[in-house]
Formats: structure tokens, sequence, C-alpha cells
């Protein structure tokens, strides 16, 4: 099944389920409130369900797609002027964060919390002592 015909059959069912819709919601008496649900009717509220469900996964597969489309957004060294859009990854100190939402500038990476997420840290610089013989091997 192609894109075309997946919008079409969710566009049919989208229609269905409003029509649906309008019907349930039409005035009743108390004495039909009380009947039981027919086959039908139990039918059309699954249908409206799985349009309203499927209009969501549609908006949804597509906003992941944008996601997935824009991969990671490497800005390099973090610039204390430059404002950074949600989703740049900056390092600063040695250590990688992601912006959480647009930054202004000045927001530094570690200062700014609700700005930014540490993503790697920064490791300790290695010290090497040296072996008793002069030998730098350790």
């Amino acid at each position: 099944m192609t894109d075309k015909d997946e919008d079409r059959e969710l566009a049919m069912v989208a229609a269905r389920a409003a029509e649906i819709k309008a019907g349930l919601d039409a005035a009743y008496s108390m004495q039909e409130l009380r009947r039981p649900l027919s086959t039908r009717c139990v039918h059309a509220l699954i249908a409206a369900t799985t349009a309203a469900t499927g209009a969501k996964l549609t908006a949804l597969s597509a906003r992941v797609e944008q996601l997935e489309a824009g991969g990671v957004r490497y800005a390099g060294t973090w610039q204390r002027a430059m404002p950074y859009q949600k989703g740049t990854v900056v390092t600063s100190g040695g250590s990688m964060w992601v912006a959480l939402r647009d930054t202004s500038e000045r927001e530094k990476p570690g200062g700014a919390p609700d700005a930014w997420q540490l993503a790697a840290k920064a490791a300790r610089p290695v010290v090497r002592a040296k072996a008793a013989g002069g030998n730098d091997d350790v």
C-alpha cells in the first residue's frame, strides 16, 4: 500500500468517523439511552476511535521523520555571543551539551540547567607517575 493509498484510506475513515460522531451526538431520549448498544453502534465507536488514533499516528510519523532527517546538529565549541536552537550539540569545558530549548546569548552550558543537558562528561586528565628506576612505562 502506498502513502497515497494510506492517506486516502485514512481520509475515508476520518470522514466516516465524523459522520458517526454526528449521529452519536444527536439528542436521544432516556428510553433510547437505556437500550443496549447494537453491534453496529459498537463497530461505529471502534471505527471512530481507530480513525482518531490513525490521524494521530500519521501526525507523529511525520514529526519523527522530520526529526530524523535533521540528524545531530553539532555547532562546535560553545560561543557566548551565539544563540542556539533546541537540539543543538556543543562542547564546553571538554564536555558535550545538548540544548533543551532555544537559548539566548550568554546562557552557558552548566550554568543554565533548564537550557542545557550534559550528554558526555569531560574526562579527568591522566596523571602518570614515574616508575622507580627512570622507566616511564606504568
